[in-house]
């Protein structure tokens, strides 16, 4: 038979923490992207002062941004996405797990 333990306090945090950061890191170029060509939308649609088309899509928007800064340049504001999300996650996930524990002992 097969038992199931819970993790200590302090390990779920941690790790709910680790895989906010690192989610939030990895998809950071996607996140950008999708910025740009919602800023670029936003501009064209309120006929904002420059509203000719710099990408023409999600790969273009990526490839613009490493011929213009490298790899730094896929990852600007990696940083601050990831100070932002890290906290929303490991609050989400610890809470989840703190529940799903807590109402198994009850069951």
């Amino acid at each position: 038979v097969e038992q199931e333990y819970d993790l200590p306090f302090h390990w779920v945090v941690g790790c709910s923490a680790s895989a906010g950061a690192a989610a939030s890191w990895l998809t950071s170029p996607l996140d950008m992207a999708k910025l740009r060509l919602q800023v670029q939308r936003g501009k064209a649609a309120t006929g904002g002062e420059s509203s000719q088309v710099m990408y023409r899509g999600m790969v273009d928007a990526l490839q613009f941004a490493f011929r213009n800064g490298g790899i730094k340049g896929l990852f600007k504001g990696a940083l601050a996405r990831v100070l932002h999300f890290t906290p929303a996650t490991c609050i989400t996930m610890t809470a989840y797990e703190t529940c799903k524990s807590f109402y198994a002992k009850m069951l």
